[in-house]
Formats: C-alpha cells, structure tokens, sequence
C-alpha cells in the first residue's frame, strides 16, 4: 500500500485524477465532463481547470521534493 499523504497531498490527487479523466473522456469520446457539468466557459468551469492545473504543479513538484505538510507527520 502507498504512503498516506496529508489532507492537501490528498485533495491534489483527487484533483489530478479528475483532470486525467477529463482529458481522456475529451480524448477518446470528445466529451469535456467539466464544461457538461458546470457549463463551457462558466466562471466555475475556470475554477476547476485552475485548481486542477495547480494541484498537477504540486504534484509535479512532489516529484523533486517532498511536501513540507507531509514531511511533519
């Protein structure tokens, strides 16, 4: 089994998994799942891809160096 990580660590997965999905849904059937649900262009729609593009940055980052919140624990 993995590591638990913290709280942050954690949502930024979840994150990035929805992301990943996203992409693959828009890749395989041309379905963008977050413009669906929340509508295209719609401020909320932002948001999404905003907090997703910024938790794949944590994660990427997580690569090179661990998380200061994880590192307490």
């Amino acid at each position: 089994m993995g590591k638990q990580g913290c709280v942050v660590c954690n949502i930024a997965g979840i994150l990035v998994i929805i992301g990943a999905l996203n992409w693959g849904l828009v890749g395989a059937l041309q379905l963008n799942l977050v413009d669906q649900i929340f509508g295209a262009g719609s401020g909320l729609s932002r948001v999404i891809y905003v907090l997703v593009g910024l938790a794949g940055i944590m994660k990427l980052a997580s690569c090179f160096k661990e998380c200061p919140c994880c590192k307490k624990s």
